[in-house]
């Protein structure tokens, strides 16, 4: 049974870290010298990609003080964020948001009502491993194990989860009308700048794979609101051949920089000949070289290479993009499912924003993506499979007891000191499993690039849907069934029939290893993202060492980005144990809080003052992660249900199962009446957009008006086109708005945002990383002009006319 030692010894050792790690984060964001680290975008010039200043905001500036900070960030409005850091962001910091209100009003009752009455009139006798009847000591007193089969207590601890669901459905829907609303508004700004007004056609059948083909299909059913589509071809080697110039440009550059010191050096002290830098060209064996002269060579012969393979006629890759010029149109074809009578061929989907697509996977076929996706679906069961085995071993490190049993080696180490123990029970294997998880999600994000996904922010909803079930399985099930089989396999041994009952006894126990791992989440990471000291150490050590130019500088401190699919995975296991233990061990409960509280407060400061955003998916993430936060209340649910009806109170038995019907329902209503309404704009939306009859979208923001007979097309930043000069105010009719800078695009020329997005890529690198192959570009989405669309010339854009 679980002892307060390993309790008392967990919480003091993270209340003590998660202050000392919060007062350095507050001196040190306090100082200019590190806002490379803490508010990179309060300075877009230096630390935002240009191709990536799409509708930046600054945010607000912070008031001086050491914690003066933390209320400003609570008050920032969601507008603001929304503005300044996207949808997503938003939602993100909307969920840290929800979860703290729902486990503030759970913690009260908890603390006041649950756990008093568990304690004081709770007077049950649990069986250990040796068959030994005894009372719960210590925090288990204050979980359903101190209460007894038929006690009256349980009708409290029905009612409070009653009130918990209540609580929660009514948040819930708070979330989806907050979701809907800034949904509309994202979908309306990206339909006038005409990022919303394209389609992804999926898997071309032969018949279409050519830009006159695919032209003249949409052009023939959509007449004149057809603007223009693009086919991009194979740009893989030309990959290659930049990720190789982008590294040899880095070394050259640190070699030069380094002669330079050495020269001074020289200037300085005579006596010291300086040496030319020199490097072997093969690890140990190869050839010692002067390291400026070589790369200068292998970085020009790589650009002869480029231009080469430039020259080359690409095979077209197997989707493609289709604009058009009226929000109607472009929702009607969204909606065609059977565009060929070819199966599987030409699907429909609203394509993904310029910077958002993953280009390699453009040229899978429909037969090669569902390979891939069932190679993937196996790859990642056997994944949760063998990833039980270091799990288990980490679930019966709760259990020391029942290990030296087992082991008598360490009988001795367990028995020797209480503080030991305490740190082996309540420290390490929270640790250790938070180690795990940060291992898994760099795999499941190789899964989906392997499975053929086209846009980033899609993988990133992948990757939350295979990181929230491997979670569920192996950090929730696995930890709880083999704790509790580990501490009684003598008594399963001898009556199997009894696994019911002990499950139900073992749940509420689990609950010390889950509350010592929130604890260290709470107290210990969520600080650390605060301080983001990786970041901190070695870009501040790469600066004194390698780092010399203003380029490389740039390059060390670029801003981290947002991976929401694996934060969302790693808040979910939070989420499922606050739902199932909330009732049943309320003594997780505060910790709990301190997690999303603490979470809230340093997600909402990150997304707006650290954070840049690679991609932007719309909020899409949001009916993806209800559905598991639907799940995990009907487990939460059965739980309770299950170990009421161990407890054969016939009062609130029968009524456990009804509870879960009932939320199960209300929450698949709240699916069914939002998720396809937040999915697409309706159809009198669109049609007042083509009409240019949306004007406010909330917010106190005017737009620029967008109408089907236009003559330009507004494009953000990213997207200029060569030869355009960047503009403080665009103008729209007879009113000047003000935007970020800008390129006009005139419509008849059969260029679109997508081939503008490739166009762009094509220049050079300069000294400040602008350009292709810059340090905060995807290198996988590096593919010049020529090589995209080879029948066009290097001053010509991708794409073709709707005059074909």
């Amino acid at each position: 049974m679980a002892g307060t030692s390993a309790f008392t010894t967990t919480i003091t050792t993270n209340v003590i870290i998660a202050v000392a790690i919060i007062l350095v984060f507050a001196f040190l964001r306090a100082k200019k010298k590190y806002e490379w680290v803490y508010m990179p975008r309060y300075n877009p010039k230096r630390y935002v990609n240009p191709r990536q200043r799409n509708g930046w905001v600054r945010p607000p500036t912070l008031p001086e003080g050491l914690i003066a900070w933390i209320k400003f960030v609570i008050n920032v409005d969601d507008d603001t964020v929304f503005e300044s850091a996207g949808l997503d962001a938003l939602m993100y910091s909307l969920f840290m948001k929800t979860f703290m209100k729902l486990f503030a009003l759970c913690t009260f009752v908890g603390l006041v009502i649950l756990m008093p009455m568990y304690s004081e009139l709770g007077d049950n006798l649990v069986e250990d491993g040796d068959g030994v009847l005894s009372r719960p000591e210590g925090i288990d007193k204050l979980s359903l194990s101190n209460v007894e089969a038929e006690s009256d207590v349980l009708v409290a601890t029905f009612f409070a989860s009653v009130l918990f669901s209540a609580y929660a459905c009514y948040l819930f829907k708070e979330m989806y009308l907050k979701w809907i609303s800034y949904r509309y508004r994202h979908l309306i700004n990206n339909a006038k700048n005409g990022l919303g007004l394209s389609v992804l056609v999926q898997f071309l059948p032969e018949s279409t794979k050519d830009d006159n083909a695919l032209a003249q299909f949409y052009q023939n059913v959509f007449k004149d609101k057809f603007e223009s589509s693009m086919i991009p071809r194979d740009f893989s080697p030309l990959i290659k051949l930049r990720k190789k110039i982008d590294d040899y440009s880095w070394k050259l550059e640190l070699a030069e920089t380094k002669w330079e010191d050495l020269q001074q050096k020289q200037k300085e002290n005579p006596k010291k000949v300086a040496k030319r830098p020199m490097h072997r060209t093969k690890f140990l064996i190869g050839k010692k070289v002067d390291s400026i002269t070589w790369y200068t060579e292998e970085i020009e012969n790589l650009r002869v290479k480029i231009e080469q393979e430039m020259l080359k006629e690409r095979k077209p890759l197997a989707q493609g993009f289709v604009s058009f010029n009226s929000a109607v149109a472009a929702l009607s074809c969204e909606g065609i499912r059977a565009p060929s009578a070819v199966p599987y061929a030409m699907l429909h989907t609203f394509a993904p924003e310029p910077r958002d697509v993953y280009w390699p996977n453009l040229k899978l076929t429909h037969k090669q993506r569902a390979l891939r996706t069932l190679l993937v679906s196996a790859a990642t069961f056997w994944l949760v499979f063998f990833w039980v085995i270091p799990v288990t071993f980490v679930a019966s490190l709760t259990t020391l007891s029942a290990l030296s049993r087992r082991l008598p080696f360490l009988a001795p180490i367990v028995n020797a000191n209480p503080v030991i123990t305490g740190y082996l029970e309540g420290f390490l294997p929270g640790l250790a499993l938070i180690i795990f998880n940060i291992l898994l999600p760099k795999i499941l994000l190789l899964f989906a690039k392997i499975e053929g996904i086209e846009a980033d922010s899609w993988m990133q909803v992948s990757v939350f849907k295979r990181f929230s079930i491997f979670i569920f399985i192996n950090n929730f099930l696995v930890i709880t069934l083999a704790g509790a089989v580990f501490d009684q396999i003598d008594v399963l041994i001898n009556d199997p029939t009894s696994v019911i009952e002990l499950l139900g006894n073992s749940i509420p126990k689990a609950a010390t290893f889950f509350t010592s791992f929130i604890m260290i989440l709470g107290f210990v990471g969520i600080p650390l993202q605060l301080l983001n000291p990786g970041h901190l150490i070695v870009g501040t050590l790469m600066k004194k060492t390698l780092a010399k130019t203003e380029a490389q500088q740039d390059r060390v401190e670029a801003p981290k980005f947002i991976n929401y699919g694996v934060d969302y995975g790693k808040h979910m296991l939070v989420v499922v144990l606050g739902f199932c233990y909330a009732p049943i061990a309320p003594i997780i409960l505060p910790f709990a809080l301190v997690y999303f509280a603490l979470g809230f407060l340093t997600i909402k400061f990150k997304v707006l003052y650290c954070f840049v955003p690679t991609d932007e998916g719309g909020g899409a993430m949001w009916p993806e992660l209800f559905s598991k936060i639907r799940v995990t209340m009907l487990v939460a649910h059965l739980t309770l249900a299950g170990i009421l009806a161990l407890k054969k109170n016939a009062y609130v038995t029968p009524l456990a199962v009804p509870l879960a019907i009932g939320c199960w329902f209300y929450t698949g209503t709240l699916m069914s009446a939002y998720n396809v309404r937040g999915k697409y704009l309706t159809a009198e939306m669109a049609m007042h957009l083509d009409n240019d009859t949306v004007e406010d979208l909330g917010g106190g923001q005017k737009h620029v008006a967008f109408a089907a007979n236009e003559t330009r097309l507004l494009l953000p930043a990213q997207y200029d086109l060569p030869g355009t000069d960047a503009c403080a105010y665009a103008d729209a009719g007879d009113s000047a708005v003000a935007t970020p800078p800008c390129a006009r695009v005139p419509t008849d020329s059969g260029e679109n945002v997508y081939s503008a997005y490739l166009h762009n890529l094509v220049h050079p690198r300069d000294d400040a990383g602008n350009g292709s192959g810059g340090p905060y570009s995807k290198g996988e989405s590096v593919a010049p002009v020529s090589v995209m669309c080879p029948h066009m010339t290097r001053g010509q854009l991708c794409g073709t006319d709707r005059r074909v």
